[in-house]
């Protein structure tokens, strides 16, 4: 499936008046590329709000005050009015976004060219509503802080796009209808039964899925929570950052202490993994352990072994009727034969301690290991001292800064230990440690699961239906099979993909894509620079966009934000290629190397919206009004 937006229409929305942009030209074509400037104040950020909360359906859980801070601002108006036109391949949706200032309700209606007239709700083409949920619509409609999240470990923004955009989400269904049809079986069944017994039985099941349900909603908030945790931590850590500019020593300080625990922690690391391979070599362990596999081998020299004859060369001779001796062999020979056989070693353990025999007389014991220790210590020892620096940096710069400061500060640390609990309860709830004695069926959706199919179990018995389950079992364990297959076939081929895009985009550094469990973990190292986050995010998604069954339009906020000029031509190159309709709201410095790139390309639209002198906003077309604005006039949102 197709989705293109077509255009959109604001209404008495803070200093909106009456605003329409459209995505089609005359003939009612699809623009593909479109670049909006939106002057200071006149609604960038707004758009972005809107367009979400309409598309996933949020608006309407808006509070009061959210909704009424969209009213006008320079007149009096009860009504805001927010509406976008959708074409899913060839049938158009209208959808409608209702803000009420008086009573602080949002609402949205549908229309569509099928049905005609006004429909409450969001409506939806059946195959997309199992997914247009917040977390999908925010992939194509989309901002720094989504590009983030497909590299934060607490998030699984990653895998869930995978699941979505590849249909993975279909076998979810499947397995669900599938167990839907054995509890209906098994409850047409059990009324041949004990009706009491069942009856406990199913109460118990129904308990524990209760409760399975429940914890799946308690881990949703704990990551949303975590979500916005980390995020005011982020945005406080940028204020205090901002703070300690003003101490342009102190600040040095920090900064070079910074790089120093940077290039400290990468050493450390290295250490580690060259620590971890010398162990590889138990002789060098120490210069006592070497000696013993001396002896060892030296005991084995001794002993003969292997032994030159091998079991294989007796049990060939029970075959044979004469022996090597010139005796003939018959039945009571044989039956000698093959019994003492089992006290020679076959010829494939020959070949292995043969080998061992080789490598323990050719170890050769230095001090290698034991000096990577040292290195190690020296190292953690210098990553202490780099702490206490860091430390009496930070109160330093606490005391100068003053009230603020410490404000922050402290607002961190609480956030810091928000954080620490949110994690620890979240993953007492999703862990599959089974020998960890704290994790119940109710506080562990694991645990929960293994009761659950217990329940099933005996009911199966109750109701005469184990056959029925079997079969559930089957296809569920196939489907699960598969999608654990395709998931992982997937995960290799996107990581290929994406890493030959990240070498055009990111060509001063070496940035690649190591794996995607849940979130994206990059090569030999923890994160990435905001303008590598958003190339990262970018060749990703290109990615999946690229070979996915359903083709979405992309909606960017300042979409190269600080990205330097090489990476912005290489996004330019990368997003028409891989999204069938772009919408790019811009800022004046992002047209330089981005969309000025797009001046010669067809099906292609260039807007500026900017204040109006009568209060309101006014809106022109065209490149040439597009470049000579950002050039005089640097009023972005």
């Amino acid at each position: 499936m197709k989705m293109s937006i077509l255009g959109i229409e604001y209404k008495n929305i803070r200093k909106i008046t009456d605003l329409k942009l459209s995505f089609v030209d005359a003939t009612g074509n699809v623009i593909n590329n479109n670049f909006i400037m939106m002057a200071n104040g006149t609604g960038k950020t707004t758009t972005m709000a809107l367009l979400k909360g309409l598309l996933d359906g949020t608006a309407v859980e808006w509070s009061a005050c959210d909704v009424k801070s969209f009213a006008p601002t320079t007149r009096v108006s009860d009504v805001g009015e927010f509406s976008i036109i959708v074409k899913f391949d060839e049938r158009k949706y209208k959808y409608f976004l209702y803000l009420n200032y008086r009573t602080g309700v949002a609402t949205i209606n549908t229309t569509t060219t099928e049905n005609g007239g006004y429909e409450e709700g969001r409506h939806l083409p059946d195959s997309l509503k199992d997914i247009f949920s917040p977390e999908f619509v925010s992939r194509f409609v989309f901002d720094g802080e989504q590009a983030k999240k497909t590299m934060d470990s607490s998030s699984n923004e990653a895998e869930e796009t995978i699941k979505y955009l590849y249909r993975l989400d279909k076998l979810d269904n499947i397995i669900a209808s599938n167990q839907k049809i054995l509890t209906e079986i098994q409850e047409a069944e059990g009324a041949k039964g004990s009706k009491g017994s069942l009856s406990n039985l199913n109460s118990r099941r129904d308990s524990v899925r209760k409760t399975i349900e429940t914890l799946k909603i308690k881990a949703k908030k704990l990551k949303n929570d975590i979500e916005e945790y980390q995020t005011e931590q982020k945005n406080n850590i940028v204020r205090r950052d901002e703070l300690d500019k003003n101490y342009e020593k102190l600040n040095a300080e920090k900064q070079d202490i910074i790089m120093e625990q940077r290039h400290n922690k990468d050493e450390v690391d290295a250490k580690i993994s060259e620590i971890l391979n010398l162990m590889k070599s138990p002789y060098l362990i120490s210069s006592g352990f070497n000696e013993r596999m001396y002896e060892l081998a030296s005991s084995m020299t001794k002993l003969k072994l292997p032994k030159t004859i091998s079991r294989d060369f007796f049990v060939e001779l029970s075959d044979a009727d004469i022996c090597v001796c010139g005796r003939e062999i018959k039945d009571r020979e044989r039956q000698f034969i093959l019994i003492n056989a089992e006290k020679y070693l076959g010829s494939d353990q020959q070949s292995v301690l043969n080998a061992i025999k080789s490598s323990l007389n050719s170890n050769s014991y230095d001090e290698s290991l034991s000096e990577a220790y040292e290195q190690l210590k020296e190292l953690r020892e210098e990553g202490n001292r780099l702490q206490t620096r860091f430390n009496n940096n930070a109160e330093k710069l606490l005391k100068a800064g003053g009230e603020e400061a410490f404000k922050l500060n402290e607002r961190i640390s609480e956030l810091e230990k928000k954080i620490a609990v949110a994690k620890s309860s979240l993953d007492i709830i999703e862990s599959k440690d089974e020998s960890n004695e704290e994790l119940t069926e109710n506080n562990n959706i694991h645990k929960a699961r293994i009761v659950s199919n217990d329940y099933e179990q005996k009911i199966a018995a109750a109701t005469r239906t184990s056959i029925a389950l079997n079969r559930k079992k089957a296809v569920e364990t196939l489907l699960l099979d598969i999608k654990s297959n395709a998931t992982t076939e997937l995960k290799k081929e996107i990581v290929r993909k994406t890493n030959e895009k990240l070498k055009k985009v990111i060509r001063d550094d070496d940035i690649k894509i190591d794996d995607i469990d849940k979130y994206i973990k990059l090569k030999n190292r923890d994160g990435a620079s905001e303008g590598q986050t958003l190339g990262i995010a970018y060749c990703f998604l290109g990615t999946l966009f690229e070979d996915a069954e359903l083709e979405f339009p992309f909606v960017i906020d300042s979409p190269t934000g600080k990205m330097d000029f090489d990476k912005r031509q290489a996004v330019a190159d990368i997003i028409p290629n891989v999204f069938n309709q772009m919408i790019a709201f811009v800022q004046s410095a992002e047209v330089e190397h981005f969309a000025n790139r797009f001046y010669d390309k067809p099906n292609t639209q260039f807007i500026t919206i900017i204040a109006s002198t009568q209060g309101g906003v006014e809106i022109h077309t065209g490149k040439e009004f597009f470049d000579s604005y950002q050039r005089n006039d640097k009023g972005d949102e």
